[in-house]
């Protein structure tokens, strides 16, 4: 942990009135500059040097508390923090590093404290809501961790670092909750569904059918149980099978999207598209941004001979999930037919390269779409 604090602690420049950066710019840069060397005793000397020449300033008292910080002086840092803080209650970045602080004294109430402060003045701070979340996980307020979390990926979806973290901690509270359930029934249809899921999931189909009918066995109208036991049957292509459980599975929740759509794709292979078309119509109508259910609807009006409605579906496919190669060659073959060469092209080179990159394991990458023609 140490060695992580020491990592992030890195002065940065502020606009200090030009008076003041005359007398202290000298000290700045022979102290930035025995940091360098990582002399970092020396550069607390030139610190205080510099305290004594600027009345206190408190660029000077937080680039001290840096180096207390990074010298693993942490109470020292803490009333070099303070003392800025005291003068000036948002000065930038000091209720971080101040939290920082009070996180390597393992004081995480006072720590979450100093990062929310932080955050008040500038909510875009990634770094004091990423630790904020940690100290929350200290204090063993993981729900609230999330949503810190949650927020830092919504803002960027591409930091692997904090997937990383919300995984860890989703993985720790359903261990967690799985416990909590063992420990008053170890023979609970709960462990039984959980089990199936995630035999289901890790695509061991036997074991995951095995807990799915103990389940249906131990309490029949177990909640999810059908539509659970119905996608397993249609991964292993039990079709008929799984459309007797989806058809179990909509008795009990007609609105269910994902299941709406399985059992329109089924009737689509059986040849039946008017009776899939209302499925598909409710499946969106449950979740908008179900890309599957738009692709069976593409499909289902070609099969109803509704050319220009299969494009709006297929599109609208492609919008939610553009890295479907089977969208894109539906659109390829849809715009051909259409007489659209520009379009077709486009559609078929994204298919070519979807098609590629999937064969050598390469992540897709990301196309912006011609203007319609």
């Amino acid at each position: 942990m140490y060695l992580l604090i020491a990592a992030l602690l890195f002065p940065s420049a502020l606009l200090l009135s030009q008076q003041a950066r005359q007398n202290i710019d000298p000290f700045l840069s022979k102290a930035a500059e025995l940091e360098k060397q990582e002399d970092y005793a020396g550069a607390e000397k030139v610190y205080q040097e510099a305290l004594a020449a600027s009345s206190g300033h408190p660029e000077i008292l937080k680039r001290l508390g840096i180096v207390y910080q990074t010298e693993l002086k942490f109470p020292e840092s803490v009333d070099a923090f303070q003392r800025v803080l005291q003068s000036n209650p948002q000065y930038p970045e000091v209720n971080f590093y101040l939290g920082m602080s009070y996180f390597g004294l393992n004081e995480f109430d006072k720590a979450l404290s100093a990062f929310k402060a932080e955050l008040k003045a500038n909510p875009e701070y990634r770094r004091a809501r990423y630790y904020a979340a940690s100290a929350l996980q200290a204090l063993d307020r993981k729900l609230e961790a999330l949503q810190y979390l949650d927020a830092l990926v919504q803002q960027d979806p591409n930091d692997l670092k904090v997937w990383y973290q919300l995984a860890r901690l989703h993985r720790l509270l359903a261990l967690n909750a799985l416990r909590q359930i063992a420990s008053r029934d170890r023979n609970s249809v709960l462990i039984h569904a959980l089990k199936a899921e995630a035999f289901s999931e890790d695509e061991k189909y036997p074991d995951a059918l095995k807990e799915y009918k103990k389940v249906l066995e131990m309490e029949p109208g177990f909640p999810g149980a059908h539509f659970g036991l119905g996608e397993v049957f249609y991964r292993t292509r039990d079709i008929n099978a799984a459309e007797q459980q989806f058809k179990l599975a909509l008795d009990e929740d007609p609105n269910q999207p994902v299941v709406n759509s399985y059992m329109a794709e089924i009737l689509l292979r059986e040849g039946k598209p008017k009776e899939a078309l209302p499925l598909l119509q409710r499946a969106i109508s449950a979740d908008p941004k179900l890309d599957r259910a738009y692709f069976e609807l593409g499909k289902c009006y070609l099969a109803l001979g509704d050319n220009q409605k299969a494009l709006e579906a297929f599109l609208k496919a492609a919008e939610l999930n553009p890295s479907s190669k089977e969208t894109h060659f539906r659109l390829a073959k849809l715009y051909g037919q259409l007489k659209n060469e520009p379009r077709q092209a486009y559609h078929l080179a994204l298919f070519e390269k979807l098609r590629k990159e999937e064969n050598e394991k390469i992540p897709p990458l990301s196309d912006k779409a011609p203007e319609q023609q």
